[in-house]
């Protein structure tokens, strides 16, 4: 190639580049018209998700997942803590997503902002009750029991949060060792054993797959952050190892009609597939 090619290629990039930052909408939507995305893929096509256990040795269970560009690190830290009133028989997961401006400039320091606190409460409401059995965190009824911190970090942000972080807590959880604790009755301390780990049971696996409406008239799945800035509209699906439905979480005010509804189930059911493997 020529020095004249080069050049004439360097002027082609940047004049793209330039094209996409001052009209990001028209730049996807002449790709969208012709039934594909910037990034080549379809529109029902997910990227490339890879799944690694036990990645943090100072935790109880971790994970890093990365789904194309997007990178989470999951850890999961037990600590024994009285239980509630309420239900003196069970321990507790407590959730919390982390979106720092390391990951993103869509995000500032301080306090999290709406996704993370957003994201943080719906995985709190998906795992609570359906993955994690209160009941198997007891180790003495109305005394002690565990109480389960899991930090969803994300190192690089490039779209579909609640995904990325879904996986990461289910692989992490299942990561998950417990010390085998005793109770003493008579002085009321907790002695746990490190050396003899169990892994915690649970109830069901869950498998993530989300949909965004760009521009009001494309349904994509695993939308990536420049997608997702002309989301009008966003639908999680969430399956279990049967393929049975366990929540659908639509945002957004773009209008997606019921055959559409039916058309994320359906093609959160290839996804699981994919993801079941992964998982393995």
């Amino acid at each position: 190639m020529s020095q004249g090619d080069v050049a004439k290629s360097g002027q082609v990039v940047f004049a793209i580049e330039a094209f996409k930052r001052i009209h990001p909408v028209e730049f996807q939507r002449r790709f969208l018209s012709q039934g594909t995305r910037h990034s080549g893929r379809g529109f029902s096509q997910f990227r490339a998700t890879h799944v690694t256990k036990g990645t943090i040795s100072t935790a109880q269970g971790s994970s890093t997942v990365r789904i194309g560009n997007t990178t989470v690190v999951c850890g999961i830290k037990a600590e024994v803590s009285e239980p509630d009133v309420k239900a003196p028989n069970e321990g507790y997961l407590v959730t919390n997503v982390d979106l720092s401006p390391m990951c993103s400039a869509h995000f500032r320091p301080g306090a999290p902002g709406e996704t993370a606190q957003v994201s943080s409460e719906h995985l709190h409401r998906l795992f609570g009750g359906n993955v994690v059995d209160p009941g198997s965190l007891c180790i003495e009824p109305g005394q002690a029991v565990w109480a389960l911190s899991a930090d969803i970090v994300f190192l690089k942000y490039d779209g579909n949060v609640l995904d990325a972080a879904v996986i990461a807590l289910t692989a992490a959880l299942e990561d998950l060792q417990l010390p085998k604790a005793e109770f003493d009755s008579a002085t009321g301390v907790v002695s746990a054993d490190k050396t003899m780990g169990q892994r915690l049971k649970l109830r069901k696996r869950l498998f993530p797959a989300t949909f965004s409406l760009v521009d009001g008239a494309y349904l994509v799945a695993d939308a990536d952050d420049a997608e997702e800035q002309l989301a009008t509209a966003t639908v999680l699906v969430v399956l279990d190892d049967n393929g049975r439905l366990v929540n659908i979480w639509k945002r957004g005010a773009g209008d997606i009609n019921r055959a559409t509804i039916s058309r994320c189930v359906e093609d959160a059911g290839t996804r699981k597939a994919a993801l079941a493997k992964e998982l393995e």
